[in-house]
C-alpha cells in the first residue's frame, strides 16, 4: 500500500508544472532578441531554434530568456503576421544603427544587446552563449506577481545594483502559439511560435516600481509570461533581467 501511495504521490509531482527559477544577486542572465517573421521562409528554422535553446538551458538551471519580436515589413508581401509591430521593426532599427548594420534582415538575434548573428546560426549561438551565461549579471532585477484583470496588469519590480544611464524593458509575452498561415512563403504551413512579443514598454530604470501594462484583446494570460530586462542606453549592453509566469 506504501508502494503505491508513494508512486501516486511521484506521477502528481510529475504532473505539476515547473515553477520559474527564483533570481539570485548577479546571476549570469542572457536575453535573446529574436527579430522574426511569419511570412519570412527562412524563419521557422530560427524558431525553432530560440525554442530549443530555452528548453535546454532551463534544464540546466541558466537564467536564459528569449523574446520573439515579429517586424512587420514582410506584412505587404502575401501575409500579415498576426503578431507583427512596428514598434519592434524601430527596435530592430535602432540595433542596425548600433552595429553599423547595411540594412534589416531576418531573422536575426541579438544576444545581450551586444552580439547579432543569423538567427538560425546553431554554430555560431553555440560559440556565445557558454561564455555568456558565465558573466555575473552587474543588476539584478526581481519580478513580483502580477496583479492581472481581462485587459491590464500591474507589474512591481526592485533592482539592484548601478542603475545609471539604464532603462527597464518590459515584455508581455505569449509563451507558445500556433498559427496556420494562409499565404505567402510560409503559406500552407503551421507554425509554432515560443515567447512572442504582444506589449512591450522602456521606461527608466529605478530601484524599485510599479508599471501598468494594457493587453491585448486576443491575449491569452493562460499561456503569458512577463519578461524584464535591463539595458544600457549608451551601449546597447542588457545587464540583468527576470521573469515571471502569469498563469
Amino acid at each position: 500500500m506504501n508502494l503505491i501511495l508513494n508512486v501516486v504521490g511521484w506521477l502528481t509531482l510529475l504532473a505539476q508544472p515547473t515553477p520559474p527559477i527564483p533570481a539570485r544577486p548577479h546571476e549570469p542572465v542572457v536575453v535573446l532578441e529574436l527579430f522574426t517573421s511569419q511570412g519570412c521562409s527562412s524563419c521557422p528554422p530560427a524558431d525553432r531554434l530560440l525554442a530549443e535553446t530555452l528548453r535546454m538551458t532551463r534544464q540546466k538551471g541558466q537564467r536564459v530568456y528569449g523574446l520573439s519580436f515579429h517586424v512587420d515589413y514582410w506584412d505587404h508581401l502575401g501575409w500579415r503576421d498576426p503578431f507583427s509591430q512596428h514598434l519592434f521593426t524601430e527596435r530592430q532599427r535602432q540595433y542596425s544603427r548600433q552595429f553599423a548594420s547595411s540594412g534589416l534582415y531576418t531573422p536575426q538575434v541579438v544576444l545581450n544587446g551586444q552580439q547579432e548573428f543569423v538567427g538560425s546560426n546553431r554554430n555560431q549561438l553555440n560559440r556565445l552563449l557558454p561564455e555568456a551565461t558565465r558573466n555575473p549579471a552587474p543588476v539584478t532585477v526581481w519580478l513580483d506577481a502580477p496583479v492581472a484583470s481581462a485587459q491590464q496588469l500591474t507589474l512591481p519590480y526592485t533592482l539592484d545594483g548601478d542603475l545609471t544611464d539604464l532603462v527597464l524593458n518590459i515584455a508581455v509575452v505569449s509563451t507558445t502559439t500556433s498559427t496556420t498561415v494562409q499565404r505567402g512563403e510560409n503559406g500552407g504551413r503551421t507554425l509554432t511560435n515560443d515567447n512572442v512579443v504582444r506589449v512591450f514598454q522602456t521606461v527608466a530604470a529605478t530601484k524599485t516600481g510599479q508599471l501598468t501594462l494594457h493587453l491585448p484583446a486576443s491575449y491569452n494570460q493562460a499561456t503569458g509570461a512577463v519578461i524584464a530586462y535591463v539595458q544600457s542606453r549608451r551601449t546597447g549592453a542588457i545587464v540583468g533581467a527576470d521573469a515571471v509566469e502569469l498563469h
